[in-house]
């Protein structure tokens, strides 16, 4: 059978299989295994609900009835091999050096893609072939979006775990208050100083310039060498097709923001109520005396790759701890001698631990899925970030009083001892999170249900357009008022003007008057 001919097949059978449900798409191009995380369990609960799920991505599982994941195998290597880049030198960038470290990493992840062999496994489905909707993870740039023009344009529903960044905006139009929502590479407050308002809206300004002249032109041309597609629209057009996104955030720790009535926050969407402990961690875990610490730095930092000095540190930090147990992701063999109370495994059933009573606190790089895990379950953080929105996760909450931070750069063994023994030791930071726990859990229906209620909304009502922001239509002047303030500085200026015009021919008139007076 041809290889044109073997993938329609094959979804002409799951169809079959599963006729009740919706035929989606699912294009998630951004090479994160914490995004593959939040977006399976979506994509997983749509299957649940008897969809039938098609995955194009560079972070796959094993496919299983209803759920095909297509591979694009070509991403990963594009970015960490041909490209360079290394995710623990990010540590050292300043705010500003960030911006371009995201444009680089969009355009070799569009690379990555359009070089895999896995992308052709899509584009061999016919034109004609019908997907009743495309789910699209936007972080990464609408770099597969040709493939919404290649289907005849089904609904769009885009999504992010990756908070409300700067660019959705871009997408589903409103407005970004830069006056008390910091950019996502910023460690501040939502009580900014002028100098950090003024740093603020410089770099979202920034981060705007570069996405719409110089990341969207070469992605757009990247994409046209690529898809021999007539008449598609320009690559930004495609996504601002978009009729409802989620964001995975909750206003229990980030920024308050307006929205527009399509796009719905979900934030925790990705969080169930797991099952027990293994044996083993029970018991590792009760035999500690005062309780037990969990330790992970994410899905995206390897623990190997913070080297061999931090690493030694850390260790004899929790040598100097012996009440309490540690429990440290850490992906391969550590040739280091660990005290009896640390033990390390490749993987950690997180949600497990950080539901155990007698976890404590939680060693974290401040990620956004770990810090909305902790306060799901009401864990203190000692936050160690590295890169990106890391730093402001854990502004927030050491603002919130749930977390200490450690400096990535600037560590030492007593600085981490008594960083976790202050979390540890002081009541308010767990009664401060059990607070935070108790509102984050205070929704109508889980954060989940609410993203598949909404994906579905859109499955009844495709062509829905109330709901969309008009800033999109008005453009940057009219939706601003920026015409309306050049209007009223022009008023303004021109009563000045007259004004002034009066006042100099008064004052000639009763010079020349007092002039004449005195001559007579």
């Amino acid at each position: 059978m041809s290889a044109k001919v073997l993938p329609l097949v094959l979804s002409v059978i799951a169809l079959a299989a599963f006729a009740g449900g919706a035929n989606i798409l699912c294009i998630m191009t951004v090479p994160s295994p914490s995004h593959h995380i939040w977006n399976r369990v979506v994509m997983e609960e749509l299957v649940n609900r008897g969809h039938n799920v098609t995955v194009v991505s560079q972070d796959v599982d094993k496919s299983r009835q209803n759920l095909t994941y297509i591979l694009l195998e070509q991403v990963y290597s594009e970015i960490y091999q041909k490209a360079g880049s290394e995710i623990i030198e990010m540590a050292d960038e300043t705010p500003f050096q960030t911006l371009f470290t995201f444009q680089h990493y969009f355009l070799s992840t569009c690379r990555g893609a359009l070089k895999s062999e896995g992308l052709k496994v899509i584009e061999n489905y016919p034109d004609s072939f019908r997907f009743d909707l495309v789910l699209y993870d936007f972080g990464c740039g609408p770099c597969l979006l040709p493939l919404l023009h290649k289907f005849n344009y089904p609904p769009l529903v885009s999504l992010t775990p990756f908070s409300n960044p700067p660019y959705s905006v871009d997408v589903v139009g409103g407005h970004k208050q830069y006056a008390y929502t910091p950019h996502f590479s910023l460690p501040y407050g939502l009580d900014m100083s002028f100098r950090e308002r003024a740093f603020n809206t410089f770099l979202y300004l920034c981060d705007s310039g570069i996405r719409k002249f110089s990341t969207m032109p070469k992605l757009d041309s990247m994409v046209r060498e690529h898809f021999p597609y007539k008449n598609m629209p320009y690559i930004e057009e495609l996504e601002q097709r978009t009729v409802v996104m989620l964001v995975n955030t909750n206003p229990t720790f980030d920024a308050l923001e307006p929205l527009p009535p399509n796009v719905v926050p979900v934030g925790g969407a990705h969080i169930k109520d797991p099952p027990p402990l293994p044996a083993d961690l029970e018991q590792f875990v009760q035999a500690a005396k005062k309780g037990a610490v969990l330790f992970s730095l994410g899905s995206n930092v390897r623990s190997d790759m913070i080297g061999e000095q931090r690493q030694r540190m850390f260790i004899e930090a929790f040598r100097q701890m012996p009440d309490y147990h540690f429990l440290w992701k850490f992906e391969s063999n550590l040739e280091l001698q660990l005290p009896p109370n640390v033990i390390i495994r490749p993987w950690l059933p997180q949600h497990s631990l950080l539901k155990h009573p007698k976890i404590r606190a939680f060693i974290t790089h401040s990620g956004g899925l770990s810090t909305q895990e902790a306060s799901w379950f009401g864990v203190p953080l000692v936050g160690m970030p590295i890169f990106i929105d890391q730093h402001r996760n854990l502004k927030r909450s050491v603002i919130a009083g749930v977390a200490e931070g450690l400096n990535f750069n600037a560590l030492s063994t007593d600085k981490i001892r008594q960083t976790i023994r202050k979390v540890l030791d002081t009541p308010s930071y767990r009664e401060n999170m059990r607070e935070r726990a108790r509102y984050f859990r205070d929704q109508p229906e889980l954060p989940l249900q609410r993203a598949v209620w909404w994906i579905e909304f859109v499955l009844r009502h495709p062509t829905v357009k109330h709901l969309r922001s008009p800033t999109l239509q008005l453009g940057v002047a009219r939706s601003n008022l920026l015409d309306v303030y050049a209007f009223f500085a022009v008023v303004v200026l021109a009563v000045l003007w007259l004004i002034r015009s009066v006042v100099k021919k008064v004052l000639f008139r009763c010079r020349s008057s007092g002039s004449k007076r005195k001559r007579e």
